[in-house]
């Protein structure tokens, strides 16, 4: 391609208008078919307004399977939170971290003590350094909103830790709330009657009817879209696909797809069929988001394990055999492998994420009795092996 051909892509006509609208970062201007959610976390939250000479901590848990709407609610509350707030001249700070990045309560707490003290937090415990933050907070007459994203990849006890800070030091020093965010299944692996206790409420999210996926595919729709891109009879199609499936980033997914190969062909429109390929493309309880965020030790472990189960054409390996075809992939792209100790380290974390499963398991035969096996979830090996390459041109090829 020469730069003649490059600017002539970059003049091309796009069917889109705002295709950040579909991203999974987005956080609309309106919240379609979740309104009980919000009035529950408003009758919860909103006595930090009202309270104000001693404002209490309160803690609650949005639940639900995955693709129905939790962490976009809880980002839209905290939003729409932080503008009344601005109105009532109530000094409200909103922080949100996912424990796809941040997998550990120590490492919450560095981010935090770094943006409102400005320090490292070398030296600090993690009770000293949630002091550092709780009397700046005190001192600035300021009050925190945290938002923790799938809570469940914590340990229990970081979790029992952060729901426990009022009781820890004190309710008048702790000018703080937190909102939860877990799928169910995810959930119940950390959940103890100690972690219940300190909760003010558990708000469980049903996933959207045939009506709510279209009200929500079209309000998305007109957002992302130029005018007569995509019709009612596709955007029905697809709510039955969200329908089926119980999951609305499928739905999503889906539109941004149609839409880029709309542009890719030169189409103004998005077709049945166009829709179809895009479907097949998205696997709905596949967590794309999560291998996005995987560092480059754990996509080159993942690679492993996938073109392992591909050359044995078996639906289960083993952690040796998937080693071997990791060191194989860190010298293709001329990366220094780990030892076999980290690698199992890798697997665990991976199958904690949910984007594997693994099991130790008898080989009679073997050297050493006990093997690790593991197994793919929710997408085809193929699938995944082409997804990492992509991920490896633009990351380790020049």
């Amino acid at each position: 391609m020469d730069e003649d051909e490059f600017r002539a892509q970059f003049n091309k006509k796009s069917v889109f208008k705002q295709a950040s609208s579909l991203d999974l970062s987005y956080v609309p201007e309106k919240l379609y078919c979740r309104d009980e959610v919000i009035k529950k976390l408003i009758y919860n939250y909103r006595r930090i307004f009202e309270e104000t000479d001693e404002p209490p901590s309160i803690n609650c848990l949005l639940l639900g399977k995955g693709g129905i709407g939790k962490t976009i609610t809880a980002r839209f509350f905290g939003k729409t939170f932080h503008t009344i707030a601005l109105e009532k001249d109530f000094k409200l700070f909103i922080e949100y971290y996912n424990c796809i990045n941040f997998r550990s309560k120590s490492k919450i707490i560095r981010e935090l003590l770094a943006k409102y003290t400005h320090g490292s937090g070398r030296g600090f415990s993690d009770d000293e350094a949630l002091k550092l933050i709780l009397t700046q907070l005190v001192r600035n007459n300021g009050y925190m909103f945290l938002v923790i994203d799938e809570i469940h990849l914590l340990k229990p006890e970081d979790v029992l830790a952060f729901l426990d800070i009022a009781e820890t030091f004190g309710h008048q020093n702790a000018k703080l709330s937190i909102l939860l965010v877990s799928r169910i299944k995810d959930w119940m692996t950390i959940e103890t009657e100690r972690i219940l206790s300190r909760l003010n409420d558990k708000i469980r999210l049903k996933p959207y009817d045939f009506e709510d996926s279209m009200l929500i595919l079209q309000y998305r729709s007109d957002l992302a879209f130029k005018e007569n891109v995509i019709d009612d009879e596709i955007l029905t199609m697809i709510a039955q696909i969200v329908v089926a499936h119980k999951n609305m980033r499928h739905g999503i997914e889906i539109l941004r797809k149609s839409g880029l190969y709309a542009d890719k062909e030169g189409i103004n429109h998005i077709t049945a069929d166009i829709i179809r390929a895009a479907s097949n493309e998205v696997y709905p309880t596949f967590r794309g988001d999560i291998v996005d965020q995987l560092n480059d030790q754990e996509l080159l472990a993942l690679y492993g394990i996938v073109k392992t189960l591909i050359n044995n054409d078996e639906p289960f390996t083993l952690v040796d055999d998937a080693y071997e075809e990791y060191l194989v992939v860190c010298e293709n792209y001329s990366i220094s492998p780990h030892v076999k100790m980290s690698f199992r380290k890798y697997v665990r974390q991976l199958n904690q994420l949910k984007i594997i499963a693994s099991k130790t398991v008898r080989i009679e035969e073997a050297q050493r009795g006990r093997h690790l096996q593991i197994t793919l979830l929710d997408i085809p090996a193929i699938k995944l092996k082409e997804l990492l390459e992509d991920i490896f041109e633009k990351k380790f090829v020049s």
